[in-house]
């Protein structure tokens, strides 16, 4: 019987769903300490789609240049080729890739101000979504402005799921060679803050695993006590057979 109790004890204490394992944000030893990094700009890559808006006094040109889509007939979307360039009218081959958006910008002013002299121009990704799978809510989510950081990220599908695995979170990225590199983090501990996965970019997919334990997991009070009283009817119930 005695036996018994400490099992059961022994079962209860490792299935709970503990506060040190749902947390954000602590400081405790034990948890990785990540290295605070500047935020990445995102830099564009091959077949993106970039909106272009181009501002002047003379209308009837800049016109020409915001071409329109079947949502705004004041911008222009252009496709970045696999060659890395965009076109646009009356000027060809404009190489993109690699640059950040701000860079862009100034590198097609530089060559629509050829025909307009008084041209500003304004450059945004059209395709500015980020992607969740796992034990989160799913979906593709619009980046709404530049710093979105992960618990916003998260935020915004939903939140992680109780089962949800803190311990590893990945986040895939492509790279300036268009490879995808995998980052792999464990959001809990407060040295996320700032760090190389702290912002999200456009394109990442966010994937959070069910953890190793959750067939076991208790994330109740209400399972807790409903184990303990099926545990002890079981055993009762095999004591009165043998003892028959």
């Amino acid at each position: 019987m005695r036996l018994f109790k400490y099992m059961l004890l022994l079962f209860i204490l490792s299935s709970c769903t503990t506060n040190r394992y749902t947390r954000f944000l602590q400081e405790k030893d034990g948890l990785p300490k990540y290295a605070k990094a500047e935020m990445e700009r995102y830099r564009i890559q091959i077949d993106d789609e970039l909106r272009v808006k181009v501002l002047s006094m003379n209308k009837e040109v800049t016109s020409i240049f915001n071409t329109g889509d079947n949502t705004n007939s004041q911008v222009g979307v252009y496709r970045v080729y696999t060659d890395g360039t965009v076109d646009l009218p009356f000027i060809s081959s404009i190489r993109v890739e690699g640059l950040t958006l701000s860079q862009a910008k100034e590198k097609i002013q530089e060559q629509i101000r050829n025909f307009i002299v008084d041209a500003e121009v304004v450059v945004a990704l059209s395709n500015n979504y980020f992607y969740v799978l796992g034990d989160a809510g799913k979906g593709g989510f619009l980046l709404y402005k530049e710093k979105i950081t992960i618990f916003q990220a998260l935020a915004m599908c939903g939140g992680m799921n109780k089962v949800g695995n803190r311990k590893h979170v990945y986040i895939m990225r492509k790279d300036t060679e268009g490879k995808t590199q995998v980052r792999d983090f464990d959001i809990r501990t407060i040295t996320v803050l700032d760090s190389e996965y702290y912002y999200i970019q456009p394109n990442d997919i966010i994937y959070i695993p069910p953890a190793s334990e959750r067939f076991f997991r208790l994330d109740s009070f209400a399972a807790i006590i409903g184990v303990i009283s099926t545990s002890f009817s079981f055993f009762f119930l095999i004591y009165g057979i043998a003892n028959k």
